[in-house]
């Protein structure tokens, strides 16, 4: 018995279920399927390329966030901005400061969250900066998308459009990264 014959058992009065015309059809098949899925995400991204230019300063629609004392150190919301796909979160810092950023990891479009007082992606343990949404850890290369928050004299919280994003020339310090952390408790436990 030769060695395909080994490697594919089907017998000769079952070779004629599986034609080569219904092979073609069945990869023709999963073709169009993948084909609509590429064009429907194709479809969801075209809405996003209309937005407004963060280079352009501050535009688009205010949005209501609330009170700004609603907020106490340590917390987050989330917010829709320019549409109901355009997920974004609104923290204020250990500090005191209210911070805003869009919810899309830079790395791979996952929903980044607030937590333990850093932004962090759990899809492959990227952690941002609260102050400025630069990348301490993990495969994220690039900071985070700001919001332009605005507070009114009645202490209503204001999104009133983007903020470009920050260089490195631009920033003055960078926040604490916990690998650099746990690799400088080691090092003060063998010392």
């Amino acid at each position: 018995m030769t060695w395909w014959r080994r490697a594919f058992p089907l017998e000769l009065a079952e070779e004629g279920h599986f034609s080569r015309r219904e092979f073609a059809r069945f990869l023709a098949l999963v073709s169009a399927g993948f084909t609509a899925g590429i064009g429907f995400l194709w479809m969801r991204k075209k809405p996003l390329e209309g937005a407004s230019d963060p280079e352009s300063g501050l535009t688009g629609q205010p949005v209501a966030l609330g009170m700004a004392s609603d907020l106490k150190p340590g917390e987050s919301r989330l917010f829709k901005f320019r549409d109901a796909h355009d997920a974004c979160i609104l923290l204020r810092t250990s500090t005191g400061e209210l911070k805003a950023y869009r919810q899309t990891c830079t790395h791979l479009g996952c929903a980044v969250r607030f937590s333990g007082g850093r932004l962090e992606c759990p899809c492959h343990l990227g952690f941002f900066e609260t102050d400025r949404g630069f990348p301490v850890q993990g495969p994220p290369s690039r900071p985070l998308s700001a919001i332009a928050l605005e507070t009114r004299p009645d202490g209503s919280l204001w999104a009133v459009g983007e903020l470009p994003k920050p260089t490195l020339e631009n920033l003055d310090r960078r926040a604490d990264c916990p690998k650099e952390q746990q690799l400088q408790e080691r090092q003060e436990v063998k010392a």
